[in-house]
């Protein structure tokens, strides 16, 4: 055997490699996320379109209605859940480049390791193939020793042709050196054949982890341009849908305004937002954890006086007896604004509005009183939302022991400070049309349980 066939035998084996497959990338964006998305989407259009048709009807007769206007902030909120759906799909589209950034960096960091990798595997074949070229030499001149005398055949006839005992001794001594040292060299052939043949695979194995890898970063960089395209695209659709929210907003705010300076019964814009309403929430609820008033009950003292049967009448005996009045611990409230009684915007007239309105037809000023004792925990100044604003958390609970919270917003002055308690009926500010206030107006809000806009009741339950 020559050493071209014994090369190309291994070059044979090497052949044989494992073949490894790798999962394609996984999509980005499953199917049922955007099902669902899709469905919200076509819900919201076909309820915009029957907005629509029934602001067109319902304008044929006259804008300047609570219906239409109420209609119209209906469609508002529908173009806003619109708004919200593209700015979270927008959202999403930011976290799936931002996720496709950090593969492809991942991927480029594996291809520069894989690399090094081969480059080591490389060498470690380099290496063998000369160990292997020099086992091999060795092996050829061993098998050219066997044959030194110039004959062929078997071991047998190799000593029966031997020329006296020393000489046949000799031989023998020669072939037996020769058979125990070509074992060990095929050994050693054998072992750096395997070896050379493991390191190749593990080599191809790499190689088509780096071809796999080279297309996944591929895939994920196409995907990642097409990413950017829609978000771009989102962005661009999103500001279109505010400017429209922003434009009905408007409109619908110039037509309570008209309607209301005609009526005189003035209350809130619409416009309102829940950031807004959560940020009034926070404020309220770590006032209540600052100011916690003493609860207080009434008692009444009867006086009774007896007479044993022998003693004189004018030496009288008099016990005293001291009870509590159970309806004296519990909330009855007064209404906030003395002079105008008459709720004309109640609760739940419209979405979110979590309180009664006290239109003081155009006069601003007005008194606006504490509707129960209690302790002011929050005095606010706001130029948006409900203005500059009250809450009282008050030191009588309902019958049931729950803790009441009244809150009186848009008032153009504050006469009180927080920390200060007051007494039912005693002036707190004065009205006015301060924050999202279409005139002037008492908005009042009876909050039972907690300090929270959703513990928000009706107040008409506990006036008078």
């Amino acid at each position: 055997m020559t050493k071209k066939r014994i090369i190309s035998l291994i070059a044979v084996m090497m052949s044989f490699c494992l073949m490894i497959s790798y999962p394609a990338p996984a999509g980005v964006i499953s199917a049922a996320d955007t099902t669902s998305l899709t469905r919200q989407k076509a819900e919201l259009e076909k309820k915009l379109k029957a907005t629509e048709e029934k602001l067109a009807q319902l304008g044929r007769e006259s804008k300047e209605t609570e219906e239409y206007i109420s209609v119209l902030d209906e469609k508002i909120s529908y173009l806003s859940k619109q708004y919200k759906l593209a700015k979270q799909e927008a959202e999403d589209i930011e976290n799936r480049v931002a996720s496709l950034e950090s593969n492809i960096k991942s991927n480029e960091d594996e291809i520069a390791s894989i690399k090094d990798e081969i480059g080591a595997l490389e060498g470690n074949i380099k290496t063998l193939n000369n160990e292997f070229s020099s086992t091999y030499e060795e092996y050829c001149k061993r098998i050219r020793a066997i044959y030194i005398s110039g004959q062929s055949g078997s071991k047998l006839t190799f000593l029966l042709l031997s020329n006296g005992l020393s000489n046949l001794l000799t031989r023998y001594q020669m072939i037996s050196a020769v058979s125990k040292q070509d074992g060990e060299l095929l050994d050693s052939v054998k072992t750096q054949t395997e070896n050379i043949i493991s390191v190749k695979n593990k080599l191809d194995e790499k190689n088509k982890r780096l071809v796999s890898t080279q297309k996944e970063m591929k895939a994920n960089t196409e995907n990642l341009k097409n990413e950017r395209i829609s978000l771009l695209k989102k962005q661009e659709d999103m500001l279109s849908q505010q400017s429209e929210i922003e434009k009905q907003q408007l409109d619908a705010n110039r037509l309570l305004k008209e309607l209301h300076n005609k009526t005189k019964e003035y209350g809130e814009f619409r416009d309102i937002t829940q950031e807004e309403l959560d940020a009034i929430d926070e404020d309220i609820a770590a006032a209540a954890k600052k100011y916690a008033p003493p609860k207080t009950t009434t008692t009444t003292t009867t006086t009774t006086t007896t007479k044993k049967k022998d003693e004189p009448t004018e030496k009288p005996k008099s016990t005293t007896t001291t009870t509590t009045t159970a309806s004296s611990q519990y909330i009855k409230l007064t209404y906030p604004c003395p002079s105008y009684t008459t709720i004309t915007c109640g609760f739940g007239a419209y979405s979110g509005h979590s309180g009664c309105d006290f239109s003081t037809r155009g006069n601003e000023n007005q008194k606006i009183v504490a509707a129960e004792s209690g302790t002011v925990i929050l005095v606010k100044l706001l130029e948006y939302s409900y203005g500059h604003y009250v809450v009282i958390y008050h030191d009588k609970t309902t019958s049931s022991g729950a803790d009441v919270y009244t809150l009186y917003a848009h008032n153009n002055d504050i006469l009180v400070s927080e920390g200060k308690h007051v007494k039912k009926g005693q002036q707190i500010a004065y009205s006015g049309t301060t924050g999202n206030s279409t005139g002037p107006h008492c908005h009042f809000e009876v909050r039972v349980g907690g300090p929270n806009q959703s513990c928000a009741v009706n107040p008409e339950i506990y006036l008078p």
